[in-house]
């Protein structure tokens, strides 16, 4: 893991230094929504290198002790660098530092590095029939919503 990646959180009236790597990350839908997300979640947090944003995950929590990780977004620049990977690992640590007793994730399909990323952490896919035969159809549906998933995304979870 690359020492020189320093990870802090950005507070909201901050977060607009922080588009340029959306911008670079995403299109279409997905951009407008990480740019809505943005603004509007509970934690972001930047990986910096070499005094620059090189990277943010957003975070919040799902349900009761289950953390959710919206968006891990690197600048091109600084792609290859270890820098999504440390931001998952400081997300896993902090939703493990918190209590929270599970994650998830959702990922496009076609995304693989992400979906090689995230399963490199030992996270698993997941259904909604599994989420329902775990909390209920009603709780399963809620968390759904809230994850914001769309048809083409793999869910993806992990216990801490």
């Amino acid at each position: 893991m690359p020492d020189d990646i320093m990870i802090k959180e950005i507070p909201k009236e901050e977060r607009d230094k922080l588009e340029l790597i959306l911008d670079r990350s995403f299109e279409g839908m997905y951009l407008w929504h990480s740019k809505r997300t943005l603004r509007d979640v509970d934690k972001v947090f930047a990986a910096m290198m070499d005094d620059e944003f090189a990277g943010l995950v957003m975070l919040k929590p799902l349900d009761y002790a289950i953390g959710y990780i919206y968006y891990i977004a690197v600048h091109p620049k600084f792609r290859q660098k270890g820098v999504a990977s440390r931001l998952l690992d400081f997300s896993l640590d902090n939703f493990s530092k918190i209590k929270y007793k599970e994650v998830y994730a959702t990922v496009e399909k076609v995304n693989y590095a992400s979906l090689a990323l995230f399963r490199s952490r030992g996270f698993t896919e997941r259904s909604l029939g599994d989420l329902s035969s775990q909390y209920g159809r009603i709780r399963a549906l809620s968390m759904l919503a809230k994850m914001r998933f769309v048809p083409g995304e793999i869910i993806l979870y992990k216990s801490l």
